[in-house]
This record gives C-alpha cells, structure tokens and sequence, in this order.
C-alpha cells in the first residue's frame, strides 16, 4: 500500500479518501476525482458515490452494532487435485457479490449445505475465485500452510452498482472487525445499515437497497 493514499471515515459522516487512488464504477471505468474525496455512506445523497451532506439530515449513525454480526470463521475441507484444501469462510465479512459461485459455481452452492464443496471443483477455479473474492470472507490453506487471501497491486476503490465500495490496497483508519480480515482488500459499507460499519455486511442485499434512493 502507498504511504499517503488512505481512508478516513468521519465520525456520523461520509468516508474521506485522502490522496486518491483510482475510483472506478462497476464497468471499469474510471470515475473523475480530485486528491481529497468524500464519498456517501448512509445511502441517502443525491450525488452518489459523493457525500452531499444528506447525512445530516438523515440522522446517519456510523455507530456498529457488533452485538448482532457473525464474526466467527467457518471452514469446509475437501481433497482436490491430490491436495487438502480448507476455505474459510467469515460471514460478517461476505458482501454477497456472487463472485464466488459465478466463478466456480460447482464448490460453491447457496442453496445447498454445505454451501462449500471443495472437492467439487479444480484447484484453479477455486484460486480464481479466491483472487476474485472482493471481501476477504474468503480464504484458502493448501495442506499445512496457513491461511491467505488472494489479490493484486492494484490500488483502486470500485463503487459496485447497488452495493458496497470494493477497496484494493488503499490503507483505512479503522479497526478491522471480522474474523481473518484482510488489510488489502475489503469492502465498506455504502447503503448506511450494515451492522459491521464501515465494513459491508450484505445488509444492502437483503433489503433490496438501490443508488436510486434517497
């Protein structure tokens, strides 16, 4: 991570990307920015991803609610390819992007339990959807080596279209609640109702919330 390229989320108010990495929307395009930003996080402004002071009148809380998240790990083991693999899995941390089964959707099964079934599918699908996993929820051991999260060099913050900020590399000033979290990649909260703020919960999934509203 760069020296200088942080965020800071402000007390009841939008998060501060000082030194700006890339800000790009779902599509990859990149969005125009200046070095300091606010961007919303209580879902209500009229100029999103930007804060335009709606929290104020929204009487916005960055207040967690740590009492009523799922912040123990959860691991599924499964032989593939000759090699013992764990994935471990921190709900509190999932965003509900679908990377996961989009990617390797023969391991990785909702509607089904266990919902991860490692031997379901190649060592390579598995790593992709490691790599791919915007959260960090995810993470993987081969055999005895320890658990790690997977990502690039990329220092950017991609606004997913009705959903959270995905962060890659960029440093925040806050603590990282979660069980595994990962300082590299992580997402943080957009829609103003995770129970894990900043960090994204996957609240925005379950109530449907949208960029349209205000």
């Amino acid at each position: 991570m760069t020296t200088n390229t942080k965020i800071v989320p402000r007390e009841n108010g939008p998060l501060v990307v000082m030194a700006s990495p890339i800000l790009r929307d779902q599509s990859g395009s990149e969005i125009e920015t200046k070095d300091v930003v606010a961007l919303c996080r209580c879902g209500k402004s009229a100029n999103k991803p930007f804060c335009d002071g709606a929290h104020e009148a929204a009487g916005f809380s960055s207040a967690p609610d740590h009492s009523k998240i799922r912040n123990a790990a959860v691991t599924y083991q499964g032989q593939v390819e000759g090699v013992d693999v764990t994935i471990s899995y921190t709900p509190v941390l999932c965003s509900h992007a679908g990377e996961c089964a989009r990617r390797a959707s023969g391991v990785f099964k909702p509607s089904e339990k266990p919902w991860v079934q490692p031997e379901n599918g190649t060592l390579t699908e598995i790593m992709d959807v490691m790599a791919g996993c915007p959260s960090g929820a995810l993470r993987i051991s081969l055999g005895d080596q320890p658990a790690q999260h997977m990502t690039t060099g990329d220092v950017e913050i991609t606004v997913e279209k009705n959903g959270p900020y995905h962060v890659k590399n960029v440093a925040l000033e806050a603590e990282f609640n979660g069980m595994g979290a990962s300082r590299t990649k992580y997402v943080l909260c957009r829609c103003g109702a995770s129970k894990n703020k900043p960090f994204c919960d996957g609240t925005h999934y379950e109530e449907g919330w949208r960029d349209d509203q205000d």
